[in-house]
C-alpha cells in the first residue's frame, strides 16, 4: 500500500500499556510526511524537467533535420542564384555599356545646346547691359544739366537778391549821408547863431568868446561857455 504526505501525517496507532510517547510519534510522523511532500514535490518537478529536456530535444532534433535540409537546399539556391547573377550581370553590364553611350551621345547633344544656350543669353545680358547703362548715363546727364539749370536759377536768385539788398542798402546810405550833412548844417547855424548872440551881449569886463570852428563835426566841436548871472539877468 502507497502512503502520501497527508496519509502519514494523520496516521494513528492503537494505545498499549507503556507503549511509546504519543507527541514524539506525531512529530516524527509530521515531520516524515513534510519530508516525503518535499521529495515527492522534487521527484515531479525532476519528472517534469525531463520530460521537458526529452520535448526540446525532439524539438531540436527536428529542427536540425530540417535546418539541415534547409542548408542543403540553400546552398543548391545559391548555387543558382550565383549562375544567375554571373548571367545577369553580364547582360547588365552589357546594357549598361550600351545606355552609357547613348548617355554619352545624349550629354554631348545637350552640353553642345547649354552652350548655344549660354551664348545667346550671354549676348541678351550684354546688350542690356549697354542698354541700361546708355539709359542710366542719360539720366544721369539730365539729372547733372538739372542740378546745373536749379544751380544757375538759384545763383541769379541769390544775385538778384544781393544786387537788390545793395541797392537798398547804397540808398540808405545816401539817404543817412544827406541827414548827416543837413545836421551838420542845422547844427553850424545853430552854433554860428549862439555865437553872434554871445557877441551882441557880451560886457566889457567879460573874456572875449571863443572862435568856434564851425568846420569841425559836431563831435569834435567845443561846447560854448555857460552864461553867467549877469548875462542871464541881461537876457
Amino acid at each position: 500500500m502507497k502512503y502520501s504526505p497527508l496519509d502519514i501525517a494523520h496516521q494513528t496507532f492503537r494505545g498499549r500499556l507503556l507503549g511509546y510517547d504519543k507527541a514524539a510519534v506525531h512529530t516524527f510522523l509530521n515531520e516524515a510526511g513534510s519530508q516525503l511532500e518535499d521529495l515527492l514535490r522534487e521527484a515531479q518537478h525532476r519528472q517534469e524537467t525531463v520530460a521537458r529536456l526529452e520535448q526540446e530535444l525532439t524539438e531540436k532534433r527536428a529542427a536540425e533535420d530540417e535546418l539541415r535540409r534547409a542548408i542543403v537546399s540553400a546552398e543548391r539556391i545559391a548555387h543558382e542564384m550565383r549562375d544567375n547573377a554571373v548571367r545577369e550581370s553580364e547582360l547588365l553590364v552589357t546594357q549598361a555599356q550600351a545606355q552609357a553611350g547613348e548617355l554619352r551621345r545624349e550629354q554631348e547633344v545637350r552640353a553642345a545646346q547649354l552652350e548655344a544656350e549660354h551664348q545667346e543669353r550671354v549676348t541678351a545680358l550684354e546688350i542690356a547691359f549697354r542698354e541700361r547703362f546708355a539709359a542710366l548715363e542719360r539720366e544721369e546727364n539730365e539729372r547733372a544739366r538739372q542740378r546745373e539749370r536749379e544751380h544757375a536759377e538759384r545763383t541769379a536768385h541769390l544775385e538778384a537778391q544781393y544786387s537788390a539788398r545793395a541797392l537798398e542798402l547804397a540808398t540808405r546810405n545816401t539817404a543817412a549821408r544827406q541827414e548827416y550833412a543837413q545836421f551838420i548844417s542845422g547844427y553850424r547855424a545853430l552854433v554860428g547863431s549862439f555865437a553872434d548872440l554871445s557877441r551882441r551881449h557880451r560886457l566889457p569886463d567879460e573874456t572875449p568868446p571863443l572862435d568856434l570852428d564851425l568846420s569841425s563835426p559836431a563831435g569834435e566841436e567845443s561846447a560854448p561857455p555857460p552864461e553867467g548871472p549877469r548875462e542871464q539877468a541881461q537876457a
